[in-house]
């Protein structure tokens, strides 16, 4: 097997305990700058959109030029820069459960491979260890990119489970 197919792998099943967990996290966050490099530009939305999100229906709504673009997301976890950590959404009780539910495959995998990183509930660190994280979690749930919003002292580090033109408003045209 090639280096490059193993660590396209999303679940490196051959020998775990050889696999270098430094290595296979660089991969993930690589992939999801290539992913984020792509989804704006399939969808007509470069530059900096406006946008919204909201965490009940884990949906974010971008704001294209022509269009608007719902996505279906998972708040990965949240920053904190004045405790300077990183809490893991499954870990934050002010985060409603299906963030959580949706880490699950994460949270099994740091598990079953014993990656402290992926199953220590609150990590000391800021953007860089939340963005490995997000990146991580993102290549586990196959997801089509991720989202990073700053809310004065809070950073809230989202993946892109998948995403839609939202429907025009009238949604059939006239003729």
């Amino acid at each position: 097997m090639s280096e490059t197919s193993q660590t396209d792998k999303t679940d490196p099943t051959d020998s775990p305990e050889n696999t270098d967990w430094s290595a296979w996290s660089r991969a993930a966050v690589e992939m999801m700058v290539a992913r984020n490099a792509e989804w704006p530009r399939q969808f007509g939305l470069q530059g900096q959109p406006n946008f919204r999100w909201d965490l009940d229906s884990a949906t974010m709504v971008l704001e294209g030029p022509l269009h608007e673009v719902i996505a279906t997301v998972c708040l990965v976890g949240t920053t904190s820069e004045s405790e300077g950590s990183f809490v893991w959404s499954w870990a934050n009780e002010a985060i409603p459960a299906q963030h959580g539910q949706a880490l699950e495959v994460v949270h099994d995998f740091g598990r079953e491979n014993h990656l402290a990183l992926l199953t220590t509930a609150r990590i000391p660190g800021g953007r860089p260890e939340a963005t490995e994280c997000m990146c991580i979690a993102a290549r586990l749930q196959r997801a089509v990119g991720t989202f990073i919003d700053q809310q004065g002292d809070v950073g809230l580090y989202f993946s892109i489970l998948h995403l839609q033109l939202a429907p025009m408003e009238g949604d059939a045209l006239p003729n």
